[in-house]
């Protein structure tokens, strides 16, 4: 029973999607709702904004391309669902899915589209699993949320090293923060430092208040803090009152311009982490022009979805069509790691991009690292 509500829900998904008669169609899948609505608005956007240039030029091998917008809702089982309706879905001829940006299933629902042969391009994900097996038609963009502890410990041992963190975090079933604490205190015994690294758990029976007392009693310095939004706001303000010594980080993926607005003079001197924009990268600096002088200004994550689709594009001119075999020999290419090396994590590496630190400052942003 519950199997036939998610197929119900997905087919309303594709029928409240944009409907062109065109001869090739890419997913997007992302949320439309929820605490990741924002992420999934712009990847959506970022993908029309390619789709749209691609065929205002003509389309690709001859074919005008249809945008199909899928929400998964950050739903395991509605992203693994998703994966079986596009690879059984006879009415459009499914050449690309863009995504997921979420789900903890995230190499099952890779292992569909590989047996599907449907060739897909994760622009940036939440995912901790993706790139821990290598697919031949799967390209991953970027990193993985996983990588944010890595960079945090460089930064916080260039400038705060001795400092005691306590490291706080949502411990959901469905939520990969967890898993981030995992490499978080892996990063600090490689380096002999675990000692300094206490960790604290939001959850519904401890308040945010009793967790920040907890840390002060415990003489903690800096606090991490990766949860959903309210919490992390309200654990920002708890710490804010309770000691205005207190270190604060988090990403900007929970601290974005309209929470910091709400946390008002309490934001000023968080950390905020956060991938790299793609506008930084000299690659994207031509089409960064020309999308201006057509009036448009990517924000946020349109950049990593619109650098996806355009990256198929590039991979589709360069074989000459859709074929998914010469598509994945040619994504595993040394000509495609040469040119777009910047941008690509491939077989779960996480050196390619880096985490960017920012700290706020009259409810702005100033990058620090």
């Amino acid at each position: 029973m519950l199997k036939k509500i998610v197929y119900l829900i997905l087919l309303m998904c594709f029928c409240v999607s944009k409907i062109a008669s065109a001869d090739i169609t890419l997913a997007i899948i992302a949320p439309k709702a929820g605490e990741h609505s924002g992420v999934g608005k712009e990847l959506f956007s970022g993908a029309k904004l390619a789709v749209d240039e691609i065929n205002n030029d003509g389309g690709l091998s001859g074919e005008k391309l249809d945008l199909l917008t899928i929400d998964d809702r950050c739903d395991d089982r509605l992203a693994v669902s998703t994966a079986e309706m596009l690879a059984l879905l006879k009415s459009k001829k499914i050449g690309l899915v863009v995504g997921p940006y979420c789900s903890n299933r995230f190499n099952e629902i890779a292992d569909i589209y590989e047996k599907a042969q449907i060739f897909q391009i994760v622009p940036t994900t939440i995912a901790y699993s993706a790139g821990s097996t290598e697919k031949k038609g799967q390209i991953l963009l970027l990193g993985t949320q996983a990588q944010i502890s890595g960079d945090f410990f460089q930064f916080y041992n260039n400038n705060f090293a001795g400092l005691k963190v306590g490291f706080v975090y949502d411990d959901r079933p469905d939520s990969i923060n967890a898993e981030v604490a995992k490499t978080m205190f892996e990063e600090f015994r490689k380096y002999g430092k675990a000692d300094l690294l206490k960790f604290y758990t939001i959850n519904n029976i401890r308040g945010k208040q009793d967790i920040v007392d907890a840390m002060h009693k415990d003489n903690i310095n800096i606090i991490f803090v990766i949860g959903k939004r309210d919490d992390t706001i309200d654990v920002i303000e708890a710490a804010k009152s309770t000691n205005e010594n207190f270190i604060i980080f988090t990403t900007k993926r929970v601290l974005d311009e309209k929470a910091v607005k709400e946390l008002g003079s309490n934001s000023n001197g968080v950390y905020v982490m956060s991938l790299p924009s793609l506008k930084d990268s000299l690659m994207f600096t031509e089409t960064l022009v020309n999308l201006r002088l057509a009036g448009v200004e990517p924000e946020g994550m349109e950049v990593y979805s619109y650098m996806a689709v355009k990256l198929w594009g590039d991979l589709v001119n360069q074989v000459g069509g859709f074929s998914y075999k010469k598509l994945s020999d040619a994504a595993n290419s040394d000509d495609l790691k040469e040119k777009w090396s910047e941008f690509l994590m491939h077989s779960g590496s996480i050196k390619s991009s880096k985490y960017t630190i920012e700290q706020i400052q009259n409810q702005g942003f100033k990058q620090v690292y």
